[in-house]
């Protein structure tokens, strides 16, 4: 079995928490929508293979770095009459991910070479967070193997049970729960995202109380969904 894992470290990145509307959040990891389109991107994919893609290929990421926090305030202007509110915007400044995908081999060696040679530019949630490769061994494929673990670094499934979180470093970002979209339902021209639970963290590992199902990606354990 063959697995994608992308080093990614953009300038900037913002993956919207679409749940506000004067605080527009960031996700501190791309979530699946966002890796899934990135790589659809680069393939040339439009709409209905993405969809495709996104339902055949699992993804999982660590977040190595998780940047530093911007805010960037501004307000929008209508007309004379209308009340202005100023809207604040976070973005990510140079985070990094290692972003794990799991599929067909035959996807993924596709995945491979297009992620090189883009037929679109790729980036990281919205179009201005542009993707910077940080070396010319920023992409590579690897055996993959199913496991079992009980020590991760990769974002987990929100009903995982965390026995202690263990920092490595001293910028960290301790457990908390998102809700962040996996998939969307299409009908007509509507687009209604599907969500999940998941536990992201940061500059450290967590011990889970239970052995949770995982893939090997040369030896790393990540959850894959």
């Amino acid at each position: 079995m063959l697995g994608l894992v992308v080093d990614a470290r953009p300038i900037q990145a913002h993956f919207r928490i679409p749940h506000s509307s004067l605080l527009l959040e960031t996700y501190p990891f791309p979530p699946k929508t966002t890796a899934i389109g990135m790589i659809a991107g680069c393939m040339g994919f439009g709409e209905e293979e993405f969809l495709q893609l996104l339902r055949g290929v699992k993804y999982g990421v660590i977040i190595e770095d998780p940047g530093e926090r911007i805010e960037e305030v501004s307000a929008i202007y209508k007309n004379p009459y209308s009340p202005s509110y100023p809207i604040t915007r976070v973005s990510l400044y140079k985070p990094r991910f290692r972003m794990f995908f799991l599929g067909e081999d035959e996807i993924i060696e596709r995945a491979y070479e297009a992620i090189q040679d883009p037929v679109y530019v790729p980036y990281m949630g919205e179009s201005e967070s542009l993707f910077y490769p940080p070396g010319k061994d920023f992409v590579e494929i690897v055996s993959v193997e199913e496991g079992e673990e009980t020590t991760l670094r990769s974002v987990l499934p929100g009903d995982a049970k965390i026995k202690e979180f263990k920092p490595l470093r001293k910028r960290i970002q301790v457990p908390r729960m998102y809700e962040a979209p996996v998939d969307f339902i299409v009908k007509g021209k509507s687009r209604r995202a599907v969500y999940g639970k998941f536990i992201a963290y940061s500059g450290g590992f967590v011990e889970l109380e239970e052995p949770l199902k995982v893939m090997l990606f040369d030896g790393e354990p990540v959850f894959v969904f």
